[in-house]
């Protein structure tokens, strides 16, 4: 089955490439970038054509997003600053007399930056590319780190966008986060690692894939990375939260319609953090509907996660899930499996100049009768988010407030087997807790001048937990790794069922911008966490000053 999926892929490269239009690469997943972008979306008077709960988005509708609020009552000194750095960030897709604008003219730096957003570029009529250092340096009082790495990006005869990412890392982390990497074997966001230094991580990470547009509707992408369903801070569906995979993605636009396939494969862990020799695979489908454009979004989504390891079942992914178009669930009642189902809404709604309500509600599995019942069955597996988004607050220009929920049942994402649960490499697919919490944040983020940025965070996570008695192996759904059938009972399953963890965490962030994607950063974090049995980290507090270029900042956020 697997040379029968890398036939498909190539034959499908090989045809599409020939009728290709003109690509890029596409926005890379950044938590600061993105704000930037969904902020304008939201505030923008005229019709974008973007759709928000797509991520990552594509560069070529960037000049739509900043000339769609060049007239908004909203704009300020502080918002053209943003959009200059959106221009100089993407300035290979504008028109030729505004890159002409943006050109730095100094003869003797030749192809050296030329613009403000590319280190080193090349900009010919059927080919571009732009080469970019990345930088992350800090030091806190409880470690450090020291990233280096370089990003290329570019496009081949206006048919092929290509993308790749590596860095080189040493990192310590907070001792929380320390006693999952022990437990976990990896640390999230990443694969292997090896010990370095006094308590350090060394580790290596590499993004990479190609795109390009098999028709005016249809855009084609294959490679290794994340994706990431939804408008709120955390995803319940599909989150960058963990390791980048393998993927081929069919993403096509018609009308108000965007309509994705993600056929994937992943990497299963044993209990004693080993990956599998065999993969798993997930065939994933989301179908977004604009109903009114620019204000009102419903999207729908199905996933499957299945394997073939055992010894009556070929191997590889399975070719039935190729089909694009077909309801996954009944592809697997024909083929007779007990693969791993998961389905779900979500929606968004901007209103009133400013303000977004977003939601997702997934299902994975159900009985009528005890849901009806209210008995509490083990079975009824749900997740379910609400957020809102309030831009410019009380008319303050450049102050937006983010809240959202988060709940999601005990032994959600988990299945009978547990090689086919949704997580990659060890670590979930969806929210960072896995399943058994409910969670309340807040996010207040407040541009005062154009090269000054406060982010102020809040999260309060009420956790079930399995015990950490010695010997104990009860499963009170939270780790959706582990075997469901330990389970304690089956009805009257609450969430927080378990040892109950109740965590309070702080997250406060003041960036000054040096120059075009380099900051300087001061960040204070405050963790504390309190459970009906000892934790390995009660409290933690963190200063932690840095530089980076081209980098996202450090995500503790869990």
């Amino acid at each position: 089955m697997k040379s029968l999926l890398r036939f498909y892929i190539c034959v499908l490269f090989a045809l599409t490439t020939l009728v290709a239009k003109s690509q890029q690469p596409l926005l890379t997943l950044n938590e600061e970038y993105y704000h930037l972008v969904d902020r304008y979306a939201i505030m923008s008077d005229d019709t974008l054509n973007l759709c928000t709960s797509i991520k990552p988005f594509r560069r070529s509708q960037i000049p739509n997003v900043i000339h769609g609020n060049l007239q908004s009552r909203f704009y300020s000194t502080t918002d053209g600053f943003n959009f200059n750095i959106l221009e100089n960030d993407n300035w290979n897709i504008l028109p030729t007399e505004n890159i002409s604008l943006l050109h730095i003219n100094r003869a003797k730096w030749k192809n050296f930056y030329q613009f403000k957003g590319s280190f080193f570029s090349v900009n010919q009529p059927n080919f571009n590319v732009i080469v970019n250092p990345a930088l992350a340096l800090a030091t806190s009082n409880d470690g450090w780190r020291n990233t280096r790495g370089l990003e290329l990006r570019g496009s081949i005869g206006n048919k092929i966008g290509f993308y790749s990412f590596v860095s080189e890392n040493q990192i310590t982390f907070p001792d929380y986060l320390e006693s999952e990497i022990a437990s976990l074997g990896v640390i999230r966001g990443t694969g292997f690692i090896k010990t370095f230094g006094n308590g350090g991580y060394d580790f290596f990470n590499a993004q990479g894939y190609i795109t390009f547009r098999a028709t005016d509707f249809i855009q084609v992408q294959f490679g290794h990375d994340k994706n990431f369903i939804g408008n709120g801070y955390r995803s319940l569906i599909l989150s960058d939260i963990g390791k980048e995979n393998l993927f081929l993605k069919l993403h096509t636009q018609v009308w108000r319609f965007n309509y994705i396939n993600l056929f994937s494969e992943l990497t299963d862990f044993e209990s004693n953090r080993v990956p599998k020799q065999q993969k798993k695979y997930s065939a994933f489908h989301y179908l977004n509907f604009n109903i009114i454009p620019g204000k009102l979004d419903l999207g729908v989504f199905e996933n499957i996660v299945f394997a073939r390891n055992d010894s009556n079942q070929q191997q590889g992914y399975e070719i039935g899930y190729l089909n694009p178009i077909i309801f996954y669930r009944a592809a697997e009642h024909s083929l007779n499996s007990t693969d791993n189902s998961l389905i779900g809404v979500d929606a968004k709604w901007n209103f009133a100049k400013g303000f977004s309500l977003y939601s997702q509600f997934v299902l994975d599995e159900f009985h009528k009768n005890e849901l009806i019942n209210r008995t509490g069955s083990w079975v009824n597996k749900w997740a379910f988010q609400a957020g809102l988004k309030y831009l410019n607050v009380a008319h303050i220009k450049n102050l937006d407030l983010q809240v959202e929920t988060n709940i999601v049942r005990p032994y959600v994402y988990s299945h009978l087997k547990t090689d086919q649960s949704w997580s990659h490499f060890g670590q979930p697919l969806a929210h960072p807790m896995g399943a058994n919490f409910k969670e309340m944040l807040g996010i207040i983020r407040y541009q005062p001048k154009p090269r000054i940025n406060i982010v102020a965070k809040y999260f309060n996570i009420s956790h079930g937990a399995d015990s950490l008695l010695v010997g104990q192996t009860t499963h009170f759904g939270g780790n959706i790794l582990a075997d469901y059938n330990n389970r304690p009972k089956e009805t009257g399953i609450k969430i927080g069922d378990g040892v109950s963890r109740v965590t309070h965490l702080v997250d406060l962030t003041l960036s000054y911008q040096l120059y075009m994607r380099t900051f300087l950063d001061f960040r204070f974090i405050l963790r504390e966490s309190t459970s009906d049995q000892p934790l390995p980290a009660q409290s933690t507090r963190l200063f932690i000053a840095g530089l980076r270029m081209n980098l996202a900042g450090q995500r503790f956020d869990y």
